[in-house]
């Protein structure tokens, strides 16, 4: 109750500072669109706040953004709801199928982690934890260095049956795709087993492949695993290239919520639609259900995970509910629902709204000011040394030509690093460079530029006969302080790292504990793909 009484003198406040009480913002938004409408806000809010299960509605809250001129997701942020929930439940749920993920971001305003870098060293390690390279320094505001960011990426999450990515890939792996390259067609007439993966989007969804030009508009898709299943698709009548995939973030281990099952579908020859059709709210989730490769029953049991993890019984939809949901075009009334169908089904929460005729353009454009709003200034990255303001400069250096090489920043991932990195409290000193290995131990290493690993898994397990790329990789600590990177097991009292089919090194011992010793397992692995 001291909660919700606290949420009101809140919403005083912040109206407050446009001059406005809440009988004052009552009238406008009756003025403005009707005392019988949706939209109108009742006088009596602050009562209804009071109740710990009454929230206002989607349609109310757009009416306060709009009167007050502050943005939507402050406002939603004022009455409990994170929109970054829903890229970060859309990456802990299994996925049978690839799935574009929602790269919004939301709270522009919001304080994201920024470093500072150390004086350079030389010659620079091959491998070094990011500290070596970087120190803490003052946050900076998510619009800053989404000002940097041009733009140009999609993000997808590999799916568990999509034979043309794997096992080049690993289910669950984050991609990102250049759509600068959107539309351009592999030049070769045989992949040979090489050549860059594509994202194509077809009929009932995306999937990650190799390309074989067959002629003019005409390609394979390549999968040498199942030849049986490689399909012919005419480009722009069958597919669409999205664009090239140039770089992923690959989990080394499991680290993902429970499956849920879905049958596998075969592929048919699709038809698409044209990319800027307009679709009512039903046809979006009916056609965004069937990419993603749910059933309602699939889909609702995906929910109660959903709300499990967020611990609200609103997320929850039943398969009936979620049936009824594609038979109208009006969004649930609970904005739980909401954020839940984008979970489900892969969507944008403002797409969503658009698909449903809401009409975003009247929202407001403002911040909420930071201490009015639970936006909250983070603390220095744990594990970092925090640097002096007289030390912070322009990037130069290490993180010069980091942010030259990757050109954009995923910001919509920051709020789920710790279950990108499968550690539950991660740290950026869980983070170690690898970039300047040239000769790694193992293929994933291969162009990589960082590995996380989970200090507290330091025991190597036995080699299982599973192909290379599925067998877990360890860091390891020489004496002289050099850092190596790959497979290694324990035979009797000797450290033992292996190399790889066709790879440049071979098998080395090291005395366990007296010349080298095991720092922990990789989880997850940030590579470049071209």
């Amino acid at each position: 109750m001291c909660f919700q009484m606290d949420r009101a003198l809140q919403v005083r406040s912040i109206l407050a500072t446009r001059g406005l009480t809440l009988y004052s913002l009552s009238r406008k938004s009756a003025e403005i669109f009707g005392h019988s409408s949706h939209f109108y806000v009742p006088h009596n809010l602050y009562y209804d706040l009071a109740r710990p299960t009454s929230k206002p509605t989607i349609y109310q809250i757009l009416a306060l953004s709009h009167i007050t001129d502050y943005r939507l997701s402050d406002w939603l942020a004022v009455f409990g709801f994170d929109l970054n929930v829903i890229s970060r439940l859309q990456l802990l749920i299994p996925r049978q199928q690839t799935t574009i993920l929602d790269s919004t971001v939301y709270d522009t305003y919001a304080w994201i982690p920024w470093f500072a870098e150390r004086p350079e060293t030389s010659p620079a390690p091959s491998i070094a934890p990011l500290g070596h390279f970087l120190t803490s320094a003052r946050p900076k505001r998510a619009k800053d260095l989404v000002a940097a960011n041009n733009g140009k990426f999609l993000y997808a999450r590999v799916g568990q049956q999509d034979l043309y990515a794997l096992p080049y890939f690993a289910p669950g792996s984050i991609v990102r795709v250049d759509a600068r390259c959107q539309e351009e067609l592999p030049t070769n007439r045989s992949t040979n087993g090489q050549g860059p993966f594509f994202l194509v989007e077809h009929d009932l969804g995306w999937i990650c492949s190799r390309l074989v030009l067959l002629a003019r508009n005409r390609v394979l898709l390549h999968c040498p695993q199942r030849p049986c299943k490689e399909r012919e698709l005419q480009i722009g009548r069958d597919a669409r290239i999205l664009g090239i995939i140039d770089a992923e973030i690959r989990p080394a281990t499991s680290h993902r919520l429970r499956q849920v099952v879905s049958k596998s579908r075969v592929l048919r020859r699709p038809r698409l639609d044209p990319p800027d059709e307009r679709t009512s709210l039903a046809g979006l989730l009916r056609r965004s259900r069937m990419r993603v490769g749910l059933s309602f029953r699939d889909a609702s049991s995906t929910s109660r995970l959903i709300a499990d993890t967020l611990s609200d019984e609103l997320y929850f939809a039943a398969a009936s509910t979620l049936s009824d949901y594609e038979a109208f075009s009006a969004p649930p009334r609970h904005i739980e629902k909401i954020i839940t169908l984008c979970i489900l089904n892969g969507i944008g929460f403002h797409q969503l709204l658009r698909a449903s005729g809401f009409p975003l353009d009247e929202a407001g454009r403002e911040p909420i000011p930071d201490e009015l709003i639970p936006r909250q200034m983070v603390s220095p990255n744990r594990g970092l040394g925090v640097a002096s303001e007289d030390s912070v400069r322009e990037p130069r250096g290490f993180l010069a030509t980091l942010l030259n090489q990757w050109h954009e920043l995923p910001l919509f991932l920051t709020s789920s690093l710790d279950e990108i990195a499968g550690l539950k409290g991660f740290s950026l000193s869980d983070v170690f460079w690898v970039g300047g290995d040239k000769a790694p131990w193992h293929p994933l290493l291969i162009n990589a530029a960082f590995v996380v690993v989970n200090r507290r898994a330091r025991k190597p397990s036995p080699l299982t006969g599973d192909a290379v790329c599925e067998e877990p990789l360890y860091l390891i600590l020489r004496r002289d302080g050099s850092y190596l990177c790959g497979r290694c097991t324990l035979d009797e009292g000797n450290l033992v790292l292996h190399g790889y089919p066709r790879g440049a090194l071979g098998t080395q011992q090291f005395r366990d504990g007296t010349d080298a010793e095991v720092i922990g397992q990789v989880t997850t692995i940030l590579r470049r793909l071209l």
